[in-house]
């Protein structure tokens, strides 16, 4: 068993391309001797080049959320070759997809091997996690998600770092810091995957490897643990850093970090009067020697519900956000120029991407310089007619139910099927149900008509960007635009694979939701409004809020919520419109237990030629771009009833144990006590 454990833990100390070395050799063995020199851990430490190096190493296990399978990733989760010379596809995401696709933000039709298939099927089990062929959402083998290989190189730089004679004491202790963050990062995407994880408080050597406790923790001990290294970080780490240090975590990213944990662990999915899930797990064979049987509904659950957890919330953003204004307010959000919808637009495009830009805490990537090297460009891609055919697998296709939560630009709601009339209605583009909605919308998602590449973004049947009716890329009528933009040589093909982990409108409408649930509700509007208001939006207020959320019922709870269940529900909204791509989604639906969006139908919209088109490349250049002969603006198009895309499984057979990952099998056959989450 201690074999299997030590196998497990003892991930490689991997140095990527980026940072290899002509002469010392990093991988699986590194305490072995390599060609030529003796590499140890004291070679490893014994400069500040090699050291940093190791640091950089450690960084780049941090998740980023591309939906991306190539050498730009970490041994394990590429393209390679097993020893049967046959191919592993192991990825780190939800293989091709990104987690919206499992939310009701985006529907995946991409036709092979799609981790969003494994999940719409019901084929999603604890054997699912085994292995590197785990396509999941996060999968808890470390060569796979590079959560332990992770947190063991944190903490061999921790451990080590003193050693090395060419650094300055700050030097070390910043690196320190900048670890314990790693480290947190890690086990918080653990935690809101899994609850309580079993937690390793060093880089575990061979010379304490047997006497080491790897059982299963509590979620409030994990909790506990994620906020210690957090806090211990904050005292290492400057407010800021030099441009020249642009990506390197700061005590704002520690404090940030911080909030996004108090957070899930405030929301019902662990602070309730009832486990989230009624079937206790057992302790199945020698894990139960490990664990306390009394404790394993400790191990998903805080064992009762406490208002105190949303007060930590809001103690936290207010420290942030004092700590921000005692240091100039160097992280801000980004601001229009203007007041058109182009400036807001562009000053949105920017706020998640553009590095060192005031307004992401914390930024994570690959070492290849440009998204044309990644299988975003495959899986998310658009139109053919950039010299590549291969794009457009079907993965990034935008539900209806996405596009209906962009209000109009005065903020007033703006559903399709109320524009549509109850019918298959014919329309020029101009005054399609589309026009003058908040920004982000063009944005975030492809929208028929929308310029794109100097031309209208062709999402009709038979356009360049929707495609054949049988072809499943932007198969909703939408397709995903974040990220990509226009995807031409100044914008996509040659812009850094930047992606923001964590950016301030987080923590922003984490404290406006936290407000809300402490009663505050005029505060809750306040920093709400913060976000709306710089993208042109009017303030939300009561009489907008009624205008916007018009259900008769929400979603309710036994516990004494003080939060007005429309001010949340718009939150959750406003997160979806703001946060799309960047992984909030999926835990903003968990950590509420929202059943209710889970089993929610799904719509797409067809969108065809009525009468006029004409789209030719009179350049006869290959391309299709403004200077050709192009009339789509003149032209009628047929806009359809929504049609219901196919149920996913959780629809018909719901179990709230899809709240939590599984556990794999693999690991719970280990017997080191590891208990499973409830229903797996």
């Amino acid at each position: 068993m201690k074999k299997h454990i030590y196998r497990l833990i003892f991930a490689s100390l991997l140095i990527g391309s980026a940072i290899s070395c002509s002469d010392l050799k990093f991988g699986d063995a590194f305490l072995e001797k390599a060609p030529g020199v003796d590499v140890t851990i004291d070679t490893i430490f014994s400069s500040k080049m090699y050291a940093e190096r190791a640091l950089v190493s450690a960084y780049a296990t941090m998740r980023v959320g591309y939906p991306i399978h190539n050498s730009a990733w970490p041994l394990g989760s590429q393209w390679q070759f097993n020893t049967d010379g046959n191919y592993d596809r192991g990825c780190s995401q939800l293989d091709n997809d990104n987690f919206d696709a499992i939310t009701d933000l985006m529907v995946s039709h991409n036709s092979w091997q799609s981790g969003a298939q494994l999940y719409y099927a019901g084929n999603y089990s604890a054997d699912s996690e085994n292995g590197l062929n785990s396509w999941t959402k996060m999968a808890f083998i470390p060569s796979t998600e590079n959560n332990w290989t992770g947190i063991r190189k944190a903490f061999l730089y921790i451990e080590n770092v003193d050693k090395v004679p060419d650094m300055t004491e700050e030097e070390k202790m910043v690196g320190k810091g900048e670890c314990y963050v790693i480290i947190a990062s890690h086990y918080l995407d653990m935690f809101r995957n899994f609850g309580g994880i079993p937690l390793l408080k060093s880089s575990v050597a061979a010379d304490n490897v047997m006497s080491y406790d790897f059982s299963r923790q509590t979620a409030q001990e994990t909790l506990d643990y994620i906020l210690e290294c957090l806090e211990k970080a904050e005292t290492m780490l400057p407010w800021t850093v030099t441009p020249e240090r642009d990506g390197h975590l700061t005590k704002a990213s520690a404090m940030g970090l911080k909030i996004r944990a108090l957070l899930f662990a405030a929301s019902p999915i662990f602070n309730a009067n009832a486990p989230y899930n009624p079937n206790t797990p057992v302790a199945k064979k020698a894990n139960a020697t490990h664990v306390n049987a009394s404790e394993i509904p400790q191990m998903y659950w805080f064992g009762g519900y406490d208002p105190a957890r949303w007060q930590a919330v809001v103690d936290a953003c207010e420290d942030f956000l004092a700590e921000n204004e005692a240091n100039g307010n160097p992280y801000k959000l980004i601001k229009a120029e203007g007041t058109t919808v182009e400036d807001y637009r562009s000053a949105w495009n920017t706020c998640y991407a553009d590095r060192y830009n005031g307004e992401i805490l914390i930024q994570t990537g690959r070492h290849y310089p440009t998204f044309a090297d990644t299988y975003l460009r495959c899986y998310f891609g658009v139109s053919d007619d950039h010299g590549n055919t291969g794009r457009g697998y079907g993965g990034g296709c935008i539900t209806l139910n996405f596009v209906d939560l962009f209000t109009k630009t005065d903020g007033t709601k703006a559903l399709y099927t109320d524009w549509l009339g109850g019918a298959d209605k014919v329309s020029k583009i101009e005054n399609d149900p589309f026009r003058d909605r908040d920004p982000r919308l063009y944005e975030s998602v492809m929208i028929i008509g929308d310029h794109f590449r100097g031309r209208p973004a062709e999402m009709w049947i038979g356009g360049l960007e929707r495609s054949s009716e049988e072809s499943n890329r932007a198969l909703t009528g939408f397709c995903s635009r974040k990220y990509i933009w226009d995807y031409n040589d100044e914008t996509f093909m040659n812009r850094p694979s930047n992606y923001s982990y964590l950016r301030l409108p987080e923590i922003y409408l984490t404290y406006a939701e936290a407000l809300n649930e402490t009663g505050h509700k005029a505060e809750a509007y306040d920093w709400l409004n913060k976000v709306r208001e710089r993208v042109g939006l009017p303030k939300m207020d009561d009489a907008l809020l009624a205008q916007v959320q018009t259900a008769s019922q929400y979603h309710t709870y036994d516990e004494p919520l003080q939060g007005d269940a429309k001010l949340r529900e718009e939150i959750l909204d406003e997160r979806a419109r703001e946060l799309y791509f960047e992984e909030n989604r999926w835990y903003d639906i968990v950590r509420w237990k929202r059943e209710d969006i889970f089993k929610k139908k799904i719509y797409g919209i067809k969108i065809s030629i009525a009468d006029g088109v004409r789209t030719q490349d009179t350049n006869n250049d290959g391309l299709v771009n403004e200077e050709d002969d192009i009339d789509a603006f003149a032209s009628t198009f047929t806009y359809s009833l929504p049609y219901a895309e196919n149920d996913r499984y959780w629809a018909t057979h719901w179990d709230t144990k899809w709240y939590l990952s599984a556990f794999p099998t693999s690991e719970l056959n280990k017997g080191y006590g590891l208990v499973q989450n409830p229903g797996w």
